[in-house]
């Protein structure tokens, strides 16, 4: 035992340990175990959001609260406190995630259905096209009476009639869906959004809802704010015009609803779709902008400036415009975590602190974590998160340096505009570096030109576009905004130039799939060169080096992809082209799947792959209470189609449930897009139906190549989180008779 002893003596005792201990001893001077904190409730966000654990989140407040009383009480330092504090805020951040959930009561609808629908309108826009949205909070339903309603939903009415106002009623007919899960497994989740969105439906107007009658809507505190939002939207939009109204929109009121596709499509591939929705970047800029306007005003008058902290003043109508940002934009959840970093911020300014910190950042997301635990698993919390770190982290460094050099040597004007601008290529480099892997992971895009059009278009933003939208708002009470409005819109139009000329002549070819994996190799490559202050940062190499070999997703392409609602459907060919059901696929979906498994580069030749469809016509007779000498309804044209994927798999496709046998008979798959009660094929093929569908979510398949059979990646793996739940409902929806003995009627009724 002592001869096992010795080596190990001298194995601590070797210059490689004792570096590692001075390296440690550097962190404890630096105090970066602070940063620990928010990775903790991370971890423990993660296991109740993430991994789909459920425990009772007051014992788990408890649990922490005891965990972190006994370690200040009975632990001095060392390791074991240090692990012990990281479990009692794992523990708090996992009761975070459990008292979001218990207070979330957001019913997510089933099925679909045509319905007469009642309710309150909370907010409305128009689009580029001219048709309103509206957010209704539904409070009756009739033909039919659901017993399962949406506490809201989102409808879109193409019909044209006359806006109802904010806090009016809303009546009309309506077509009613549950938001739609994943395209595919690994895919983004809408329903989880809208879950936390408190929006449990979405659908269309099936013609314009009944008029607002006069003097019906008295408007609630909040309500006011939004029809405020709306008439400064419609302001900005009318004195604008155009793509460049509906952005200036965006970027001072948050309503985004107006933008054109194309405008979505330049700013999305050029890297600049930051700028379309209220960030951190809009929020320091305003801040900024206010601070820098207010500190003017003091030292224009030298005696205030002597009796009074002009920079604290400045701070504090900076926090002040802030705030009334935050409301004018609606308090989401992307601009509430924005003002929370720049309110600690502008408070440490206040309190005669360093503002732009680390530990600043790390206290941000303490707060984010504490209040709407889960932004965690959100792209955007994920890279403004990552940037912001980065910024402070990195490009905090070349602030300091220039500080510093300020102090020592008198540069001129030109190494000055040089240093600034090498300041924002810097700033954009790092930025857009720390949110790649996120941007490839969620968005199968990373926008390598970003750094070019974030170059170019960063000053206007900063010294053109929003101290113009900062002035505009404050002279749009008095009138006198137009002017400033048409400068604004002529910033945008020099930064719609820059994202098309990216967008025609760069290519933005989509990544595919990331691994979960290789996101989390990179994440902790990026968490450890920003927050290690010692030559330990060092690992963020080899990390980042793990992560990019990892996160690139070396499994196989699937044979066919499949969409929930059963109606979308494509094979993927030997080229690895997408092959789509039908010949006007529904573009989203289909984009989505392009994007995750996206041509190979050099793939010309055409597919050897394709569904032969054949078109059989459904008689319709006369319904009940009908005669056959009444008009006669129109027959529906139902498909049925065959194709044999790549690896060999027969697959049919058909919406005409009466065909069913036959499709199993023919197939290795059979894909049936109607609600049938059937599960199997007597022949043994795999039969898949909108039942089967409403559990799975989207499907990927592949053939085994050993069992010669089709394997089977699910998009959801659980019904039991609370945003997949209303996947077990009673399908098609459940509705009862109404209290008026009226019958109700379920036009979704199917085999």
């Amino acid at each position: 035992m002592f001869r096992l002893a010795r080596p190990l003596r001298r194995w601590r005792e070797a210059e490689w340990w004792l570096w590692f201990r001075r390296q440690i001893a550097a962190e404890i001077e630096a105090r970066t175990a602070f940063y620990l904190l928010p990775l903790a409730m991370m971890a423990g966000i993660l296991a109740i959001d993430g991994l789909g654990w459920r425990l009772e989140p007051a014992m788990l407040l408890a649990s922490g609260g005891a965990i972190l009383g006994l370690t200040l009480w009975r632990i001095e330092s060392g390791l074991a406190r240090h692990a012990s504090i990281f479990a009692a805020f794992a523990c708090f951040g996992a009761a975070s995630a459990g008292f979001e959930l218990s207070r979330t009561e957001t019913v997510i609808f089933s099925g679909e259905a045509t319905v007469r629908i009642e309710g309150r309108v909370l907010w409305r826009d128009r689009d580029a096209r001219g048709r309103l949205h509206y957010l209704v909070a539904i409070e009756a339903t009739t033909r039919p009476t659901l017993s399962r309603p949406p506490n809201r939903a989102e409808l879109l009415v193409s019909n044209r009639h006359a806006p109802l106002p904010v806090g009016s009623s809303y009546r009309g007919l309506v077509r009613l869906r549950a938001p739609s899960g994943p395209a595919l497994p690994g895919g983004y989740d809408f329903a989880e959004g809208a879950f936390f969105e408190g929006i449990g439906a979405e659908g269309f107007a099936l013609g314009p809802p009944e008029p607002a009658a006069a003097g019906e809507n008295s408007l609630s505190l909040g309500e006011r704010l939004i029809d405020l939002r709306l008439w400064m939207s419609d302001r900005i939009r009318d004195a604008i015009g155009g793509g460049e109204g509906a952005v200036a929109s965006a970027i001072i009121t948050g309503e985004r609803t107006g933008i054109p596709r194309e405008v979505d499509a330049w700013l999305r591939a050029a890297g600049l779709s930051h700028v379309l929705s209220i960030s951190g970047l809009h929020m320091a800029l305003v801040a900024g902008f206010a601070m820098t306007l207010v500190r003017l005003f003091c030292a224009a008058i030298p005696r205030l400036t002597l009796h009074l902290p002009a920079k604290k003043i400045a701070a504090g109508t900076a926090l002040a415009i802030s705030a009334f940002y935050l409301v004018l934009s609606g308090m989401d959840v992307a601009t509430t975590r924005s003002f929370v970093m720049i309110a600690i911020m502008l408070v440490a300014v206040i309190c005669d602190r360093s503002a732009v910190t680390l530990r600043n950042v790390a206290l941000a997301a303490l707060i984010i974590f504490a209040t709407t635990p889960h932004a965690l698993l959100s792209a955007s919390f994920q890279m403004s998160f990552a940037a912001t770190a980065a910024i402070v982290g990195g490009y905090g460094s070349f602030v300091r340096w220039r500080h510093r050099r300020a102090r020592e040597v008198q540069d001129g004007p030109f190494v000055t505009l040089s240093l600034a601008l090498f300041g924002i290529a810097l700033s954009s480099t790092v930025a857009g570096l720390a949110t790649a892997p996120y941007a490839a992971y969620h968005f199968q895009r990373i926008a390598p030109y970003g750094l070019f059009a974030n170059l170019a278009t960063l000053p206007l933003f900063s010294f053109w576009i929003m101290p113009l939208a900062l002035i505009a708002v404050v002279a749009m009470p008095f009138g006198l905004d137009g002017p400033f409005l048409v400068l604004l819109g002529k910033g945008l139009t020099l930064v719609f130039a820059v994202a098309r000329f990216l967008y025609d002549h760069l290519p933005d070819d989509p990544t595919g799939l990331v691994t979960l994996a290789g996101l989390f190799m990179l994440t902790a490559a990026l968490l450890t060169a920003c927050f290690l202050a010692s030559h330990l940062r060092l690992l963020a190499i080899p990390l980042a080096v793990a992560g990019l070999i990892s996160g690139r997703s070396a499994g196989e392409r699937p044979d066919l992809l499949l969409f929930e609602n059963g109606r979308e459907a494509a094979l993927i060919d030997t080229a690895g082209d997408l092959v789509p059901l039908h010949a006007k696929p529904n573009a989203f979906v289909l984009e989505q799947w392009r994007r995750a498994y996206p041509t190979p580069r050099g793939a010309t030749a055409p597919s050897d792959l394709a569904f032969a469809c054949e078109t059989i016509l459904e008689p319709v007779g006369p319904t009940k209470g009908e005669t056959d000498i009444q008009k006669p309804k129109k027959p529906k044209a139902l498909e049925y189609c065959r194709a044999r994927t790549r690896s060999g798999l027969r697959v049919v496709w058909t919406d005409d449930y009466r065909r069913t046998g036959r499709a199993c008979d023919e197939a290795d798959l059979a894909i049936v897009a109607r609600a049938i009660r059937l599960t199997t094929c007597r022949s043994g093929a795999r039969l898949f139906t909108l039942r089967s569908l409403r559990l799975s979510g989207s499907l990927a398949i592949r053939r085994d190549p050993v069992a010669a059979g089709p394997i089977l990646d699910a998009a959801i793996a659980t019904t039991e989180v609370e945003w997949n739940r209303h996947r077990q409902a009673p399908w098609p929806e459940a509705w009862h008779r109404p209290a008026t003995g009226a019958t109700a009627a379920n036009g979704d009724e199917t085999p």
